[in-house]
């Protein structure tokens, strides 16, 4: 946890959106029929947090098979304690649908995000995730 005055964008990670179903976890391969969740981990301290400063958060997925070709990119603003931080310690994730994004067998995806906190001399931090492939889905094959 930071100190007091601090905030910190402690992990960035991709996720399937079915998370009873997958366990909620970091994923190194996503299959192209399932949405995903693009996730932040943040972190306040107390008296920033207390203060309800104003936050600014940003993710950004990039193709870099394709030379590193934005596929999707998301924004959130608002308040430390707001409906979508409500405590000091949480994680965001923005829901990417199925079949929103130009998402390719075998290419290989990062996340990149920015967190910003404060008007006047913010406090910024950014982080990426691990790189993860998309793979098709497994067929079962029946016999004939």
């Amino acid at each position: 946890m930071p100190s007091a005055n601090e905030c910190e964008l402690a992990s960035v990670y991709v996720r399937y959106a079915d998370t009873v179903r997958h366990g909620g976890i970091s994923e190194e391969s996503i299959k192209d029929n399932e949405p995903i969740d693009l996730c932040l981990e943040l972190e306040a301290g107390q008296s920033i947090f207390n203060a309800g400063a104003a936050y600014n958060l940003f993710v950004v997925l990039n193709d870099l098979s394709d030379s590193s070709t934005t596929v999707y990119r998301n924004s959130q603003a608002g308040s430390l304690g707001d409906p979508k931080w409500q405590t000091m310690a949480t994680t965001f994730s923005w829901t990417v649908p199925t079949g929103t994004i130009p998402l390719v067998n075998e290419h290989i995806y990062q996340a990149t995000a920015v967190m910003s906190v404060g008007k006047s001399d913010p406090i910024v931090d950014v982080d990426q995730s691990a790189m993860f492939i998309v793979t098709q889905p497994h067929v079962t094959r029946t016999p004939k």
